[in-house]
């Protein structure tokens, strides 16, 4: 947060000064979703965060002496004052931050206007097998030592999150791991040689073991989640180079604005529980430059097609 100061202004105060012979523009800079869903009477509206919020704020108030009055959620949320503080730098002379919002308006019983043609498409999930879509889903990896970090993809053969109940409660997918990628070794030759390393039975032993399977049986909501932050604890179980383990990690999943599921989980994995075991300093003694983290990062980046 900046520290410009921002005058804040009251409802009761508000209320006055749009009943007076200049009233000012009041600007709801939350999204548009929210923004038809239910804001202040002849309220504008301007993200702000939108790259262009102050493009588009210029387009609602191309006179910087206008006088404005910015607004969001609530007391707790600071879109407002962020909202007020961009203006402000950006040469506006007359911003008030009504820091109150649409929670504090509503509270008081006053008037809503909501764009009728735009409330109630949210998203609903269909019960049911919705299949990963394996073009636009991925696995992200990562592996490190000492004096290095190595990142790369892998590919999605097929999968699938089950919904039951509007809730996702279990899922599985399949990786094809002859589809190992290594994206920071900037030289061919040598990206080519790591990634033919990591495709031997020094790591994942690819010729015999050409996929690993993500069983979860579980899907539990977390009750404190807060938007942003991961919403569900997934347990299951991973099976790679022939060896089974379990598998427990928090992620974020939610339905996409046309009714898929999306889900973005970061966690790390003990390489050498499936028996990948090149360079472990718990199996190998004097490795020197040779010693690889035991800990590999992965990030899964799923995304459903529609329901079957």
């Amino acid at each position: 947060m900046k520290t410009n100061s921002v005058p804040q202004i009251s409802r009761e105060e508000l209320v006055s000064r749009l009943a007076g012979p200049n009233p000012p523009l009041v600007v709801d800079v939350l999204t548009s979703e929210d923004y038809d869903a239910g804001h202040l009477p002849n309220a504008r509206n301007a993200c702000v965060f939108k790259v262009t919020f102050l493009e588009d704020l210029k387009q609602l108030a191309p006179d910087r002496s206008k006088s404005l009055v910015l607004y969001g959620a609530s007391s707790r949320d600071l879109a407002s004052t962020t909202a007020a503080e961009k203006l402000v730098d950006a040469g506006y002379m007359q911003v008030a931050d009504y820091r109150g919002g649409l929670e504090d308006w509503r509270a008081a019983g006053d008037r809503i206007e909501t764009n009728v043609s735009a409330v109630g498409k949210t998203s609903v999930l269909k019960d049911g097998l919705h299949p990963i879509n394996t073009d636009k889903s991925r696995v992200e990896w990562t592996g490190r030592n000492l004096l290095s970090t190595h990142i790369g993809t892998i590919k999605l053969r097929a999968g699938h999150l089950e919904v039951r109940d509007g809730r996702p409660v279990r899922g599985a997918f399949t990786l094809d791991m002859n589809s190992i990628e290594n994206s920071d070794v900037q030289d061919p030759k040598m990206r080519e040689m790591l990634i033919w390393h990591l495709k031997s039975d020094d790591f994942f032993d690819v010729q015999r073991f050409p996929f690993a399977e993500f069983q979860i049986r579980n899907v539990a909501a977390l009750s404190d989640a807060r938007p942003g932050s991961p919403n569900c604890e997934m347990t299951g179980s991973l099976t790679l180079k022939g060896v089974t383990a379990e598998i427990v990690f928090r992620a974020v999943l939610a339905p996409t604005p046309d009714a898929l599921l999306a889900a973005d989980a970061h966690f790390d994995i003990d390489r050498t529980r499936w028996n990948v075991l090149y360079g472990s300093g718990k199996f190998y003694e004097k490795l020197g430059k040779h010693l690889v983290n035991d800990d590999i990062s992965l990030a899964l980046k799923l995304i459903t097609s529609r329901p079957t």
